[in-house]
């Protein structure tokens, strides 16, 4: 009996609070290359937006009571659902008050410099009032992913799928491996509260996008991950979606509340796509130009004033918060990058307006939602 216990591979997953106390412990005997193991966890603190309460979790694999491997991870625990028009944190209606980041930079494009650049990002947008960001366009860093749990960051897991051609669905061939491929490297961040694999797609050399394309990515998506939300391509042209969203660079308030200030959600693409009573998210709006002197383009032209782009970006955004149906925003973006100069702070990090706009902003993005009452 000794020689057999010495010779059996154990598998220990031990849970602490950051505080250090131990929450959980779990053993599994390890009889094959994959064990599943499930830790209960005593006194539940929820990962919440604003506060991410994480678990540090230790691994040993131990034989005959000697640890010969081990490795050290943590884990957070928070819901994501849907209901009556809205998306939930842990059963609780949050209004997603994202951002647009394409995380650029400087000096190393798609790089960020260090690690403290990526925790800066976070930092500036949630000075300015955000609670999460779209991360648009990029397969974005497992230490940015990191500091997103760490902070309480809510994040949209994108992929890079500008020009590929949506109208072949031969396309998928190549598409689908590296889109499964960061879902499964991503899948047990908390910060990542949904899933959109494409964006804008236009019509490709005059070719309709097949929407057989854009379904089965869908449910490939679902298959891959049903614990999220996922939307189907952002903006257009919607197949198959649990979230409905819609751009709209609309610069006039007064036109932007004519358009969301009834009952009946606005329809980008009538002809195109259909809203079926999902969720209903203004992915991308604002994109206010702010750089006098500078070269770039912005949407609206170069306001002539501080205060008249600022006056812009807070009249748009109440309207959304104002909105009956709507459960989301992001803005168009955080920073200006490369030719676009449209970005709450400088493509350097910089601030772009004063103490008091700035503050004009924060407020702004951070009054009670109507679907929040």
């Amino acid at each position: 009996l000794l020689r057999r216990e010495n010779r059996r591979l154990e598998l220990v997953h031990v849970a602490h609070r950051l505080d250090g106390d131990e929450v959980g412990a779990a053993f599994a005997d390890v009889t094959s290359n994959t064990v599943n193991i499930t830790l209960a966890v005593s006194d539940v603190e929820l990962w919440e937006p604003g506060d991410g309460r994480l678990y540090d979790l230790k691994y040993e694999l131990k034989r005959g009571g000697c640890v010969l491997d081990e490795a050290k991870g943590y884990f957070g625990i928070r819901t994501v659902s849907l209901t009556d028009g809205a998306i939930l944190i842990n059963g609780r209606k949050v209004f997603q008050r994202l951002v647009l980041d394409q995380g650029f930079y400087p000096d190393g494009i798609y790089t960020a410099p260090t690690d403290e650049a990526l925790v800066n990002d976070i930092k500036l947008s949630m000075e300015a009032g955000f609670n999460g960001a779209r991360l648009h366009q990029k397969v974005f860093e497992q230490r940015f992913l990191y500091h997103a749990d760490r902070l309480g960051y809510l994040v949209w897991g994108e992929f890079a799928s500008w020009g590929l051609d949506v109208s072949d669905i031969a396309s998928l061939a190549t598409f689908v491996p590296q889109w499964l491929e960061e879902i499964e490297r991503d899948f047990s961040h908390p910060a990542i509260v949904g899933w959109c694999p494409l964006n804008e797609t236009w019509d490709y050399d005059g070719r309709r996008q097949d929407d057989r394309f854009v379904g089965t990515l869908y449910k490939i998506t679902k298959a891959a991950d049903d614990t999220r939300p996922c939307i189907d391509t952002s903006g257009n042209y919607h197949v198959e979606t649990d979230v409905y969203d819609i751009h709209d660079y609309e610069q006039s308030v007064d036109v932007f509340a004519a358009r969301f200030g009834g009952d009946t959600p606005y329809e980008t693409f009538p002809k195109r796509q259909r809203y079926e009573g999902q969720p209903y998210f203004v992915s991308e709006y604002g994109g206010t130009r702010w750089a006098p002197g500078k070269e770039g383009w912005g949407y609206g032209g170069q306001s002539d004033t501080e205060d008249e782009a600022v006056d812009r970006i807070c009249g748009l955004t109440q309207t959304l918060l104002d909105c009956r149906y709507c459960c989301a925003f992001c803005y168009t973006q955080l920073t200006d990058v490369e030719q676009e100069q449209n970005g709450i702070y400088t493509y350097e990090r910089g601030r772009k307006f004063t103490d008091e706009n700035y503050a004009r902003i924060k407020r702004a993005m951070q009054k009670t939602a109507a679907i929040e009452e």
